[in-house]
């Protein structure tokens, strides 16, 4: 019986341990479309591969907002170097709601506002999280004056807890 109870408090325990982590730490790739153009003409291609190492922390606990940050590098048919940053409201069910910024700096510059829906799911230590994220690119020296660029990327991350 005691070790019953034993067992029961340890899981009742890490159970709670995991929902409240301060924050986490997390590596995530993604790839999908993007749209823009200039002279009076859109066009619709691939999206640059992102690759983004960042981190969150917990900043309010009613409702669960995290702030979050982390570098970004575009590969493939184009490089480029930046970072993101915005808040995370921790929505419950392993689901997520990011909103921010996200500008990449060298060798040129473009920015905008971000925007992505994450589900993540435990699997063992880190949890499996997959992004749908939705830029809209409204400056810098890689965009034609007076347009937008628009990114629909669809990724997948694994997340650390930090406690």
């Amino acid at each position: 019986m005691r070790w019953r109870i034993v067992a029961l408090a340890l899981g009742v325990a890490s159970g709670t341990a995991r929902a409240d982590a301060l924050g986490a730490a997390e590596v995530r790739v993604a790839y999908g479309l993007a749209s823009g153009g200039g002279a009076g003409h859109a066009a619709l291609r691939t999206s640059p591969l992102v690759l983004a190492v960042g981190g969150n922390l917990a900043v309010h606990d009613q409702p669960r907002v995290h702030a979050y940050a982390g570098l970004v590098v575009e590969t493939l048919d184009r490089t480029g170097a930046g970072g993101e940053a915005g808040a995370m409201l921790v929505a419950g069910q392993g689901l997520r709601v990011r909103a921010g910024i996200v500008a990449i700096a060298e060798p040129y510059t473009i920015w905008g506002g971000s925007a992505a829906a994450v589900m993540c799911r435990r699997a063992g230590g880190p949890e499996v999280c997959g992004h749908l994220t939705g830029n809209v690119l409204v400056g810098g020296t890689d965009l034609p004056a007076g347009n937008a660029a628009l990114q629909l990327l669809v990724g997948v991350a694994m997340s650390f807890d930090v406690r």
